[in-house]
């Protein structure tokens, strides 16, 4: 008899554990989704007469079978990019991965010096100095890159997108920095040291009807192996007996109904989960829902400005690490697929991040909109006269905010949590693990192959935490 499972999400995380799953024959799976269609943070919507993204997304992978499960499912409907990036430093746009040449001939003779100053500081430190287990994301890009590079880039980088780097930890920087220290990020902009697959994403694959298709084709996939699919639904209860969830009720358009369960894998985050187990005598998931209410999120702003004009630039996405701009990254839907804009016309999508219920979140839509347009104006991309509309759409959990006790929160909830042996968490904000779209398909299939195999969840769990720490973030 197949087993039940329900999964709470109906974006990549949870789809692609669905379609794993599914495939086997042995599973008896259901999806849960809010809202009307599915993917999430990774689905595709259409305005007027455009299909867009909910910010700038890739189909790459360095991990090992991911890829290849991602190009079996979409077949002839992914488009091949030779990535082109650029970065707005000095006043001008370089060329990113950045080169020796460009920024030579922006940086001032101070920065170079200082710069080189760093370095020999750096290089000259005891080994026991640089086995220094730095806490913060501020000590650690001081400690291995100096404090020029860090005031130039990285420090403004930190503030625009995880607020104040003092109180980062310092794993976001090995999460999302390529290069351990500043001899290696010399090495590569003076190319001595070669990118590679695992700091440079030099192609990409893309959906040619958008980065929606793909969580679309997992849904797919689930409902041809026998599994439903409810959208517009949203769990209500979760009922948990002696450490195993028994069932759960949900609400559909069309009322009220309770699945049973032999295993449920979870995509919300943490204190949501636990909101729908806990009950007025619980006290241990009570502790649980107080400490997972510590944990820190980012809101993300995407702000679309669609524009009379075929195209704006030839870039996937230009990275804007400066202060003086609200947005910290500006992407063009029509460079990753013409079939998705209107011959004449273009968009381009500013995406930056802020603090739920903070000054940003506060300003309105069209504060937001002019804010950017003039940006971007100001740094030359567009006119306000070829302005045709301009919409705003927010998002208040998008990344997990490393803290510097985020890590003994999580392990807190792990520990926990993995005692209810049919509960899985899983994806960005459901594990609280910064990754991307690769990480959560490598996630679902890691837990499709731990259950197919009749591992005990406690042992997925923990296999699960091992395997993200491993995750690195590829530009």
């Amino acid at each position: 008899m197949k087993k039940k499972v329900v999964i709470f999400g109906g974006g990549v995380g949870g789809l692609s554990a669905g379609w794993m799953l599914s495939r086997t024959g042995r599973f008896d799976v259901t999806v849960i989704e809010k809202e009307s269609v599915l993917g999430g943070m990774c689905g595709t919507f259409s305005h007027e007469d455009m299909l867009l993204d909910y910010g700038p997304h890739k189909c790459f992978s360095t991990l090992p079978g991911v890829l290849d499960e991602i190009k079996t499912l979409m077949g002839n409907e992914l488009l091949t990019h030779e990535k082109k990036n650029r970065i707005y430093l000095f006043g001008k746009y370089l060329n990113y991965p950045l080169q020796f040449s460009e920024l030579a001939l922006q940086m001032r003779f101070r920065n170079i010096f200082h710069c080189g100053l760093d370095f020999l500081k750096i290089l000259l430190k005891n080994t026991a100095s640089r086995q220094k287990n730095s806490l913060s994301f501020e000590e650690y890009c001081l400690h291995h890159f100096g404090r020029t590079i860090y005031d130039l880039v990285f420090r403004p980088l930190a503030e625009k997108t995880w607020g104040s780097p003092e109180t980062l930890s310092a794993d976001i920087a090995k999460a999302r920095i390529p290069s351990q220290n500043v001899l290696e990020l010399m090495t590569r902009i003076v190319r001595l040291k070669k990118e590679n697959v695992l700091t440079d994403a030099t192609y990409f694959y893309y959906p040619k009807m958008g980065f929606g298709r793909i969580p679309l084709r997992m849904g797919e996939e689930i409902t041809k192996h026998g599994g439903q699919i409810f959208t517009q639904a949203t769990p209500l209860k979760i009922y948990l007996e002696k450490n195993r969830i028994k069932e759960v009720t949900i609400n559909r358009p069309s009322g009220t109904i309770t699945l049973p369960v032999d295993y449920l894998i979870s995509t919300l985050p943490f204190d949501v989960a636990l909101e729908l187990m806990s009950h007025e005598k619980d006290k241990t998931t009570g502790e649980l829902l107080a400490l997972s209410k510590r944990l820190q999120y980012r809101a993300v702003f995407l702000v679309y400005i669609g524009l009379m004009k075929k195209q704006v630039t030839k870039d996937h996405w230009i990275f804007f690490p400066g202060r003086e701009f609200l947005f910290g990254r500006v992407f063009e839907q029509k460079n990753m697929s013409i079939d998705m804009i209107p011959q004449d016309k273009t968009l381009l999508c500013c995406d930056f991040t802020g603090e739920y219920g903070g000054e940003l979140w506060n300003r309105s839509d069209t504060e937001l909109s002019h804010l950017c347009i003039n940006g971007l104006e100001r740094c030359g991309l567009i006119d306000k006269g070829d302005v045709l509309f301009s919409f705003v759409k927010r998002f208040p959990k998008f990344y997990p905010r490393y803290d510097l006790h985020y890590k003994e929160i999580t392990s807190s909830l792990y520990r926990e949590l993995k005692k209810n042996s049919n509960f899985i968490s899983t994806g960005r904000i459901g594990f609280y693990n910064y990754n991307n779209s690769d990480h959560c398909v490598d996630m679902g299939r890691f837990i499709a192959n731990g259950l197919t195999d009749g591992l005990a969840v406690e042992a997925i769990w923990e296999g699960l935490e091992s395997r993200v720490q491993n995750y690195r973030i590829v530009d």
